[in-house]
This record gives C-alpha cells, sequence and structure tokens, in this order.
C-alpha cells in the first residue's frame, strides 16, 4: 500500500458544506475516544469541522455582501 496521501478538489455548495458540518460535529459528540477509536482520527474531524465552519462564514459573508 502507498503511504503517500491522495489529495481531492471537491466542488460543494453552501448547504452541502453545512450538511457536513453537521454530520462531523456529530460525529465528534459520539467519538468514543481512543484506544477505541485512533486520537488522530479525533484530530482530522477537529480540523475538518474547523474548515468546513470557515467555509461556513465565508458563506454568509458573500450572501450578505
Amino acid at each position: 500500500m502507498n503511504d503517500e496521501e491522495m489529495g481531492f478538489m471537491v466542488e460543494l455548495s453552501d448547504q452541502e458544506v453545512r450538511t457536513l458540518l453537521y454530520a462531523v460535529q456529530e460525529a465528534l459528540r459520539v467519538w468514543p475516544g481512543a484506544p477505541a477509536r485512533p486520537r488522530e482520527e479525533q484530530e482530522q474531524l477537529q480540523a475538518l469541522r474547523h474548515s468546513l465552519f470557515t467555509m461556513t462564514l465565508e458563506a454568509v459573508w458573500e450572501k450578505e455582501a
């Protein structure tokens, strides 16, 4: 198996971003903790939540501009 990470570019609507944000928040809310799940998973979810929240704020800003 290749150790290099793959990168993807995805187009999402503002509604899709909000839906993903909700899903990530719920995943964090019910995250069972280590060692049941890897600690890195929680860190990745937190980073993803931050990015999705930033996108949500940007969408609100653009709509109000």
